[in-house]
């Protein structure tokens, strides 16, 4: 029973996984068709609207960069490694008083 458990969390696990994974895919790829036809736009009206591109790339840039953050769970600030260096030194800390 115990194992059906945890094989039925495992499973909704990685389907999360998988959804936020082509959620971020989805993302990219939206990214990069709007702002090609945003250049073709730019190149047909002969750089007139260069800050409009900037503008959208800086900003959706840094929307799509935070969601890459997000879904590849990449955080150097709190990774595994630190929090397993914390503990030890919390303990460590304990033990010492």
């Amino acid at each position: 029973m115990e194992s059906n458990f945890n094989d039925q969390k495992a499973l909704e696990k990685a389907r999360k996984r998988v959804k936020d994974l082509k959620g971020f895919y989805d993302h990219l790829i939206v990214f990069i068709v709007i702002h090609l036809l945003i250049l073709a736009a730019v190149l047909y009206f002969n750089g007139d609207l260069r800050f409009f591109i900037t503008f959208t790339l800086l900003g959706w840039g840094i929307g799509l960069f935070i969601h890459a953050l997000v879904v590849f769970k990449w955080n150097p600030f709190t990774s595994d490694d630190w929090e397993q260096r914390k503990l030890k030194q919390f303990i460590e800390e304990q033990e010492n008083q």
